[in-house]
């Protein structure tokens, strides 16, 4: 074979390499996730206006998700919680009413992570200290990230008092007797859970001093969570928990939606072995 057919096939496969990895983070940079918000009229607005700005938040330039945000109102129909990848229960003052009615959809569509925080990030997201990358801003992009990314239904929820222990709440069999209710200005971020990416961007000092940082603490050896977040003035309780099997999950989507399609693959996979054998052949 002359060295320019070698040249051409060679070309050819690099093409096909760079074609796939080109594909590849293009689909991963493309990951979004499809967020439901219980909310109300007073509330809804700052939460539209945090969801364009969740693909800004990058820290460590590994990558970000777009939100498909979807604002459930307690007068709106139910929606088909199988349709995302997280709900969020904030502190916006709402009637939880309609939560405690869904208590079996919730729970039957809920996924393997669970993020649960005495600090109201939603409420210091437009008051004090407004919405800083690290503070209220990194807090609540990497909950729904972090949660989102697992499989099934993630949870958010903040600063609950008013439903997590309800009689009718999804959450109160898991938390009972292990839910405190104080004021807490200094939070710490434990070392062990420092470099997990639901903490990503975010620091102690930049999740401390919100003028009340967190009104809720949890005891630490509540089962099945593990504090990413504790109370500095309060040894042995968290103001943040999240379900100790995937505390150190990722926060950039299901490993499903970053990998091209199999058929994809396949095509590209098969073209490139057939110029490797074609190439092979006809050197010998």
């Amino acid at each position: 074979m002359s060295n320019q057919k070698h040249r051409l096939i060679n070309q050819a496969i690099l093409a096909i390499v760079t074609t796939f990895g080109l594909f590849s983070a293009s689909v991963a940079n493309a990951a979004s996730l499809n967020v439901l918000w219980y909310g109300h009229t007073a509330y809804n607005a700052k939460i539209s206006n945090l969801a364009p700005l969740a693909p800004t938040f990058d820290p460590e330039g590994d990558g970000s998700l777009d939100w498909n945000l979807t604002i459930w109102n307690p007068q709106d129909p139910t929606p088909n919680f199988s349709d995302y990848d997280v709900l969020a229960i904030g502190t916006g003052g709402g009637d939880t009413t309609t939560i405690f009615n869904n208590k079996e959809a919730i729970a039957a569509a809920r996924g393997n992570r669970t993020f649960l925080s005495g600090q109201d990030a939603d409420r210091h997201y437009s008051s004090r200290p407004g919405p800083r990358p690290d503070g209220p801003l990194g807090f609540l992009v990497n909950a729904i990230n972090w949660a989102g990314s697992g499989e099934g239904m993630g949870i958010v929820a903040l600063v609950g008092q008013n439903w997590w222990l309800n009689d009718r709440s999804f959450l109160k069999d898991e938390l009972e007797g292990y839910v405190s209710y104080f004021a807490e200005q200094n939070v710490v971020i434990p070392a062990e859970s420092s470099d997990f990416p639901v903490n990503e961007g975010l620091t102690t000092a930049g999740l401390s001093n919100w003028n009340t940082s967190a009104h809720t603490g949890f005891d630490k050896n509540i089962p099945g969570y593990l504090s990413i977040n504790d109370a500095g003035s309060r040894p042995g309780y968290a103001v943040t928990i999240v379900s100790a099997s995937e505390a150190d999950g990722g926060t950039l989507g299901s490993e499903t939606e970053k990998v091209p399609e199999p058929s994809t693959m396949a095509m590209l996979g098969m073209t490139a072995i057939a110029l490797f054998g074609y190439k092979r052949q006809r050197r010998s």
